[in-house]
């Protein structure tokens, strides 16, 4: 099989900005950051990693030029476990906004 790299539909901009994130499934929220964004998506790091597939509300506050939270309506697309350590976050979560 031959891989294929992954095409972007928007450049992708380097960000540090704390986030919430409501599962629409279960109503609950988290807590994460948001280590890069488009137009399109991001990718954001999170100790809670919704299914690919599940629909979440993502609150971004902090983004450069934006003055006011913004909140999202996102679709899971992937999720990964990141490398154990106590003090970072245990999911790495990519984002494609709805």
């Amino acid at each position: 099989m031959k891989a294929f790299a992954r095409q972007r539909m928007s450049q992708r901009f380097p960000s540090d900005a704390p986030v919430i994130l409501r599962d629409f499934r279960t109503g609950f929220y988290y807590r994460g950051t948001l280590y890069n964004y488009s137009a399109d998506g991001g990718y954001f790091e999170s100790r809670y990693a919704p299914r690919p597939g599940r629909k979440i509300h993502i609150k971004v506050d902090g983004l450069p030029d934006v003055f006011t939270p913004h909140i999202y309506l996102a679709e899971v697309r992937w999720r990964k476990p990141l490398p154990e350590n106590p003090r970072t976050y245990a999911y790495g979560v990519g984002i494609q906004y709805c």
